[in-house]
């Protein structure tokens, strides 16, 4: 699924945010740029970083 078809469906949008997260910080280090990208990402979607601790 692309994400802007996931855009139009809440639970499927926070799971994109969920799985970035934690690939992101799968190897123990979830710096700022990555941090940087999530946030992003969650304002592409629509979503507010901060339910996100981003």
């Amino acid at each position: 699924m692309s994400v802007v078809k996931a855009k139009k469906k809440p639970p499927e949008v926070r799971a994109v945010i969920q799985i970035s997260i934690v690939s992101d910080s799968a190897d123990g280090d979830f710096d700022a740029t990555e941090r940087a990208v999530d946030r992003g990402v969650c304002f592409g979607l629509g979503l507010p970083p901060h339910e996100f601790d981003l």
